[in-house]
């Protein structure tokens, strides 16, 4: 009662004043939760897209249930159907889209995040450079490509080796060989494809990769239809790779028509066993013979030898002929005197241009634990380190003309920030 007085005892100006703090402190509150709800919605695994048939698995082996936004959790598995498609948003700048007949795995701890995929293929869509602190990586069965900030499609080629296609940015893939247990670092660039071979009987280069450039049209219909939808990524793709962007779009579309005209081809076909399908023998008939037939009469044989004779006269007279009227004919032709060619002087040839020094190829040695930085337990103190050899392209000069140690001590802390350290082995220059 002695509040309610106070009140009616106020003026009207600290009346104005008391509702104004009290309208601030309300606004306060409600600005906190939104807030606190947009950085957990950003920091969150949750599922924003699904078409066709889609399971989703958590780490004990259950199922959760397929809505949109529900929240993905370390160790949780994600599967599409023959006719399935499904969006994952890894958090505010990564978002993965899984193919048909596809798998994929998730673990996140803190700012480390894990994709394997078991199966099938899916693209991904990373549209912010990770921080120095953080590490996203997608593996296969043999790969491990390092994602810092780029667009590209993991994939199990038609005779099933891991194979992967960068639409823009740069990926550093490792592979392993696990019955060598060798490994082997390459770097893959927006326009290229690379798959890994693995041989079983050696034991260096038992790893191999296969790099090669691709176009608009190399790509295959999933990723096509992943960055036609969205006019950003078209547009960042065409100016990494200097891509056409309307042959990118014609490619799409072309793509489109040729599933649509036939349903009952999928997305993008998911390799399947090598072994060849033996062709079934078709059914062969057997010809019945039918009653003996009557013999043919032969030719009168004093007859046709009369003929033949009287014919080869014939020609034979008529080739003399010809042959006697041919030699007259060149007899009264004077043979002409052969002229002498003269021979052409060499014309001096202007001396080429001198090579310029553009750019080297270098080859480093890193030393890294044997728990690498997208490890899940990676201890950054362990003790126990591993050496590796890769090279990195297109090095640009420093003052001295030698390769420029500032961009290379860059890249190499952008892709392995924990790394013990590193060292040129060797170089050599690339010239315009």
């Amino acid at each position: 009662m002695g509040f309610s007085f106070n009140i009616r005892k106020m003026t009207l100006g600290m009346k104005i004043i008391y509702s104004v703090v009290a309208l601030g402190i309300v606004a306060a509150i409600v600005i906190a939760i939104v807030l606190s709800r947009n950085a957990y919605l950003a920091n969150t695994m949750r599922l924003l897209r699904v078409e066709g048939t889609v399971n989703i698995e958590n780490g004990d082996g259950g199922t959760k249930p397929v809505i949109d936004n529900i929240r993905f959790q370390s160790g949780d598995a994600l599967n599409t159907g023959a006719d399935g498609l499904a969006s994952v948003g890894l958090d505010d700048s990564k978002i993965v889209t899984l193919q048909n007949d596809s798998r994929a795995e998730f673990t996140k701890s803190g700012k480390r995040l894990e994709l394997k995929l078991t199966k099938g293929a899916l693209f991904f869509n990373v549209t912010e450079k990770l921080s120095e602190d953080e590490t996203f990586e997608i593996k296969t069965s043999t790969m491990t490509a390092g994602i810092r900030g780029t667009s590209g499609y993991v994939y199990y080629d038609d005779d099933g080796r891991d194979s992967l296609i960068i639409t823009d940015g740069v990926v550093i893939v490792t592979a392993i060989n696990p019955e060598t247990g060798e490994t082997k670092y390459a770097e893959v660039r927006g326009g290229q494809k690379i798959t890994v071979y693995l041989y079983s009987d050696r034991t260096q280069d038992s790893v191999e990769f296969s790099i090669t450039d691709v176009k608009e049209n190399d790509l295959p219909e999933f990723p096509l239809q992943m960055i036609s939808e969205n006019e950003e990524l078209i547009n960042r793709v065409c100016e990494f790779t200097g891509w056409d962007k309307e042959a990118l779009k014609a490619a799409a579309s072309a793509a489109l028509v040729a599933v649509t005209a036939n349903p009952d081809v999928t997305a993008t076909p998911v390799p399947t066993s090598n072994a060849t399908a033996t062709p079934k023998p078709t059914n062969t008939v057997t010809p019945t013979p039918s009653s003996t037939p009557s013999p043919t009469p032969e030719p009168d044989e004093t007859e046709e030898t009369e003929e033949t004779e009287e014919t080869e006269e014939t020609e034979e007279t008529e080739e003399t002929e010809e042959t006697k009227a041919t030699e007259e004919t060149a007899a009264s032709i004077p043979s002409a005197e052969p002229t002498a060619i003269p021979t052409a002087s060499p014309i001096p040839t202007p001396e080429d241009d001198p090579e310029v020094l553009v750019s080297y190829n270098v080859e480093i040695e890193v030393e890294i634990p044997n728990s690498s930085p997208g490890d899940i337990n990676y201890d950054p103190t362990a003790t126990e380190t591993t050496k590796y050899k890769y090279t990195i392209d297109n090095v640009p000069l420093d003052d001295d003309d030698k390769p420029d140690y500032e961009y290379i001590s860059d890249y190499v802390n952008t892709y392995y920030p924990n790394h013990g350290y590193w060292e040129i082995l060797s170089y050599s220059g690339n010239y315009a």
